[in-house]
């Protein structure tokens, strides 16, 4: 009978480099990145309050460094556009970029969902929190969250636009804008597929960052302009 407890007996689990690597083999990314304390998860007010001017601070600083830098002037000549038609060419792409995210996260629960796609309450099976979502891996339902910020980023985008229009806005500038913002929505739903929260987050950031400078460098070019060193064109 002793023998017998003794085998029935749960194994205490190593905890020695070997279990370690085998943890950190079985991590993902965002794991990773959590482990490391690299996460807005679970994050404290104080924590929430320090980490943030910091962000601000690097999304001013990538604004400004890709609109000053040669990078810019790349992407903007890569384009399928004249520079002058690139801020409509990224309209024109955003729900073209929302529906493909909608149509990832839709196969997906055709083919793992219990029902498949329910195409007679899509709306209810897709909502977040819901059921069906847990047949499906974590990231497909984060590509839906994805599909969901980009509609939200692209509102943001347009009121931008049309005060720039307005304002008349230097159109060298509006399109460097316009590519560093389309390039940052093109990477995020990788970001938030993975799981990278803060990597994430400071995409986001930087992209709304840059749709409130095209707003704010047309309203008051003589402070904005300065920073990205096209004062002169200004004039």
């Amino acid at each position: 009978t002793r023998n017998r407890a003794r085998q029935a007996a749960p194994r205490p689990l190593p905890t020695g480099p070997c279990d370690l690597r085998t943890r950190l083999q079985k991590m993902g990314i965002g794991d990773l990145f959590r482990a490391a304390g690299l996460s807005l998860a679970d994050t404290s007010f104080l924590k929430l309050n320090a980490l943030f001017p910091l962000m601000l601070g690097g999304a001013h600083m990538a604004v400004v460094s890709w609109v000053k830098g040669p990078a810019s002037v790349v992407a903007v000549e890569a384009l399928p556009v004249s520079a002058d038609k690139v801020p409509m060419l990224v309209v024109a792409s955003m729900p073209i970029l929302a529906t493909m995210l909608s149509v990832v996260a839709l196969e997906c629960l055709a083919a793992m969902a219990p029902k498949g796609y329910e195409s007679q309450r899509g709306r209810a099976q897709k909502a977040p929190g819901a059921a069906s979502w847990a047949s499906c891996p974590a990231w497909v339902e984060r590509i839906q969250w994805a599909q969901y910020n980009t509609w939200e980023a692209l509102m943001c985008l347009l009121p931008s636009l049309y005060v720039a229009k307005e304002c008349a806005l230097p159109s060298p500038l509006l399109a460097k804008l316009c590519a560093l913002f389309l390039l940052l929505r093109l990477v995020y739903p990788f970001a938030y597929a993975l799981d990278i929260d803060l990597v994430r987050t400071q995409l986001w950031l930087t992209g709304f960052y840059a749709t409130g400078f095209i707003s704010f460098a047309a309203l008051y070019p003589e402070i904005a302009l300065p920073l990205v060193d096209m004062a002169a064109k200004a004039k």
